[in-house]
């Protein structure tokens, strides 16, 4: 909510609290002025905007393989858009040797966020640890997602809406091997993961701790020698319908 001025001389300037994508913009007044006058002008001003799109059929899969073999991180932060019309699919997968992993995926519409950062055997404690957010996400619009991790806290953020939660288990770095994977899982993933589908849709904005990974795809920065199939820097996507 925006507030005006009070007279017809002053300027008032307002920043939008979250950076949007629009075609259109629509003013919804609140309340007027107590002296009678009802009135309004405005000026909307933006920046300029270019979006790494790529587009994922289903068989196609980016792996960005880390600079060194092993991946050990006390914070990690990754940030990726989305769009799609199918209900289940994998957006991101890492796994390392000692059992630990982080993935992204739809199930039924829904977003669900998995992670373990180690399980204890000596305590029989499990890290494994499951939340899920938001419902009708193959709706064919653009949705937002953010994962923030410091140690074992978590926020999990859909379309700015935030879960907050802890991992469970007593460890608290996130051990990775050799790679993450966007849009499916990877081969050796596949025998721990069976039945699960890749994804369909489109991503822009894939970014892991600070790397734009669809950038550095677009620039040819990443080995793409080990991808299924590579994927289009457009969206354009088509769905198979099955009968029922």
């Amino acid at each position: 909510t925006f507030k005006g001025n009070n007279n017809s001389e002053d300027v008032v300037r307002e920043d939008l609290q979250h950076a949007i994508v629009a075609r259109y913009i629509r003013f919804i007044p609140l309340y007027w002025s107590q002296k009678g006058r009802i009135g309004v002008r405005f000026e909307l001003y933006g920046c300029s905007y270019w979006a790494d799109v790529i587009g994922f059929d289903g068989h196609s899969i980016i792996s960005y393989r880390f600079r060194s073999k092993k991946m050990k991180t006390l914070r990690d932060v990754i940030s990726l858009k989305f769009k799609t019309t199918t209900r289940d699919g994998v957006l991101l997968y890492g796994e390392g040797q000692q059992g630990d992993y982080i993935l992204l995926e739809l199930r039924r519409a829904t977003m669900e966020l998995s992670i373990n950062l180690g399980s204890s055997q000596d305590n029989m404690i499990q890290g494994h640890t499951s939340v899920t957010s938001g419902s009708l996400l193959d709706d064919g619009h653009w949705h937002s997602v953010v994962v923030e991790r410091y140690r074992r806290n978590i926020n999990f953020t859909l379309d700015h809406h935030t879960h907050q939660f802890r991992t469970n288990g007593d460890f608290e770095h996130l051990d990775l091997d050799y790679e993450l994977t966007f849009g499916g899982l990877s081969e050796s993933a596949k025998m721990g993961f069976g039945g699960k589908e890749n994804f369909v849709g489109c991503m822009e904005g894939i970014t892991y701790n600070g790397d734009n990974i669809t950038s550095l795809v677009r620039r040819k920065k990443v080995d793409t020698s080990s991808f299924v199939r590579v994927p289009t820097f457009s969206c354009t996507f088509h769905v198979q319908c099955l009968p029922h």
